[in-house]
């Protein structure tokens, strides 16, 4: 009996030590796991055109902002659908007549999903913009060596299938 006590007792402080060294990481509110260093986080980025630009491309510009939220992007500025010109006029119509007029407010502003993207190897990510209004084309990024939050890569701009123009790009992760 003594034997399989001190047997019991060894065995419950391997499983002690071995569970309770280290507590498991749990975040704070507003806080994130240590992997966790892409999600969520609001992107600024500058481009410069590659090689020489045509004549009328000198004072072609990419800059701007976008989301990254799971596997997907999204532009950071929210828009919600505006009446239509017809239902405007009639309600313009009713104020100047003094009629009492009850408006329908617009639904909360949703986010235009941009894109989607995935890690890629050696670090890098691949972001598969396909919004024909802003952001069109394939942009592959690396973490810039001796920086904290700032990455470099490409941008192949493309419009369907077609690459039009291929920029340098710069990006700074500007809010979590």
């Amino acid at each position: 009996m003594p034997r399989l006590l001190l047997v019991s007792c060894f065995t419950l402080c391997c499983f002690v030590s071995t569970t309770y060294a280290q507590p498991p990481f749990l975040p704070r509110t507003g806080e994130r796991a240590p992997d966790d260093n892409v999600e969520g986080t609001i992107w600024e980025y500058e481009g410069t055109l590659k090689g020489t630009p045509k004549e009328d491309e000198k004072d072609l510009e990419l800059s701007g902002k976008f989301r990254i939220e799971g596997s997907a992007i999204f532009d950071v500025s929210p828009t919600f659908a505006l009446p239509k010109p017809d239902q405007i006029k009639k309600t313009a119509k009713k104020i100047v007549e003094g009629k009492p007029v009850e408006l329908k407010l617009p639904s909360a502003p949703q986010q235009k999903r941009l894109g989607e993207y995935k890690k890629i190897s050696g670090g890098k990510l691949r972001l598969d913009f396909k919004d024909k209004d802003s952001l069109s084309g394939i942009m592959i990024i690396w973490p810039k060596p001796g920086t904290n939050g700032v990455w470099l890569g490409t941008f192949d701009q493309r419009e369907g299938t077609k690459s039009v123009r291929s920029w340098q790009v710069e990006l700074r992760a500007i809010q979590d």
